[in-house]
């Protein structure tokens, strides 16, 4: 019974013999329905996979931004450039007298 459902399927006899023949533009509409939907399972996967990667990358730049930022802070800090001055023998010495701001009249 089984062997003969089989053959009477992929031997194409269903197709032939049925009603098939009168709903072939609804199968075809199916047909190109399953295409399209495993087209956009596979689109949205593959986004998937690349915001992964994205989120993963903006983490480390995150990281890698977060370390060079403390460092430049730390060596931002006026004694230690002291300290880097006096490191490397340079005959550089702090102003006496602090900044002041410069201003431009109006014409």
């Amino acid at each position: 019974m089984k062997k003969r459902v089989f053959e009477y399927i992929l031997g194409g006899q269903v197709l032939a013999k049925s009603s098939f023949t009168r709903h072939w533009r609804f199968i075809l509409y199916i047909f190109a329905l399953v295409i399209l939907y495993i087209s956009i399972h596979f689109g949205i996967r593959n986004t998937m996979q690349r915001m992964t990667r994205n989120e993963e990358t903006l983490r480390n730049m995150r990281s890698e931004y977060m370390g060079k930022y403390n460092r430049l802070l730390h060596t931002g800090k006026r004694g230690e450039i002291e300290q880097l001055l006096e490191r490397n023998s340079l005959d550089l010495q702090s102003p006496e007298t602090p900044p002041a701001r410069v201003r431009m009249e109006d014409r």
